[in-house]
C-alpha cells in the first residue's frame, strides 16, 4: 500500500513539475520584461509629397539603429522607431533630416 501511495505522489509531482517551472519568474532570460522601444519624432519643414516621404524613409532606414520609419505629410513629421537598444541622437536626427533635403524644427522622444 505504501508503494502505491509513493507511486501516486511521484506521478503527481512529475505531472505538476512542468507547470510549476512554467510559472517560474526567477529572472531567467525567457521571462524578462521586454526592453522598451523608443520612438523619435522629428518635426520638419518642406515635406509635401510622396517623393519627399520616400526620400526621408530611405535616408533614415540606412541607419543601423532604425527599425521603422513613418512619414506623416499632413503634420510634416518623421516618426522613427528605434531597434531595441538602438540610439539616435538629436544631432544625428538633424543630420539625417538635412541629408534628406529638409529643415529640422524639433525632436521629441517617447518610450513605450
Amino acid at each position: 500500500m505504501k508503494l502505491i501511495k509513493l507511486a501516486l505522489v511521484a506521478s503527481a509531482l512529475t505531472l505538476t513539475a512542468p507547470i510549476a517551472m512554467a510559472h517560474n519568474h526567477g529572472g531567467d532570460a525567457a521571462h524578462e520584461m521586454p526592453a522598451k522601444q523608443t520612438m523619435v519624432t522629428a518635426k520638419v519643414k518642406g515635406m509635401v509629397c510622396d517623393f519627399c516621404a520616400r526620400a526621408v524613409t530611405k535616408v533614415f532606414s540606412k541607419n543601423d539603429a532604425v527599425e521603422n520609419v513613418h512619414v506623416d505629410l499632413d503634420t510634416q513629421e518623421i516618426h522613427v522607431t528605434l531597434k531595441t537598444g538602438g540610439e539616435l541622437s538629436d544631432d544625428t536626427v538633424g543630420e539625417l533630416v538635412k541629408k534628406s533635403g529638409y529643415t529640422l524644427v524639433s525632436v521629441t522622444r517617447e518610450t513605450a
